[in-house]
């Protein structure tokens, strides 16, 4: 009952003083442990509280009876939200969706030109060396048979290497704008 009586001028905006309720019931209190503790208590309840670096008095309502509504149980008052004008994603280096679809595009055109490519490559070598392996033999047939082992660890091992070469391409053609977008995709086969 130390704390100091609210008064009416110490109500801002939409909390208004109670109708009804004993004035000696409304304090205002400073201490914001204090106040968590008496309205967990079930001794007081919240009315306004100031958030960050407002000016405004925290007051409390006292319940001489320990009945004090529990925070979770009475309704915020809502307040008009402020219309603010987000600025264009663009201003933040974000794409556009048609930029973001090109840049997809052109990451499949070229991942499938890059795979056709390789796998011929891979294909090729894997070939060869499977028709030497039934010709050879003695350190001969060793060599290939490591060759060939390397060469089908190399195809599992494509879809990186795809990818990362994809990239590679687009980010080296200046000519494509979207390619600026590249920083934002991950490169990693999901």
């Amino acid at each position: 009952m130390s704390l100091p009586v609210a008064r009416d001028e110490d109500f801002v905006e939409a909390n208004r003083r109670p109708v009804g309720i004993d004035s000696q019931h409304l304090r205002v209190i400073n201490d914001t442990a204090l106040r968590s503790r008496l309205i967990m208590a079930g001794i007081a309840e919240g009315l306004q509280s100031p958030k960050g670096p407002q000016r405004i008095k925290s007051i409390i309502r006292l319940y001489p009876d320990f009945d004090a509504p529990r925070p979770t149980n009475r309704p915020r008052p809502v307040r008009a939200a402020a219309v603010v004008h987000e600025p264009s994603r663009t201003a933040f280096g974000l794409p556009t969706v048609e930029e973001l679809n090109a840049l997809l595009t052109r990451i499949h055109q070229a991942e499938r030109e890059v795979s056709h490519e390789l796998q011929g490559r891979i294909h090729g070598d894997i070939d060869r060396l499977k028709k030497q392996i039934a010709t050879l033999d003695g350190d001969d047939f060793e060599r290939a048979f490591r060759e060939l082992d390397g060469a089908m660890r190399r195809r599992r091992e494509l879809g990186t290497s795809i990818r990362e070469e994809a990239f590679r391409r687009i980010d080296a053609d200046n000519s494509f704008e979207p390619r600026r977008y590249l920083r934002l995709i991950a490169r990693e086969r999901s």
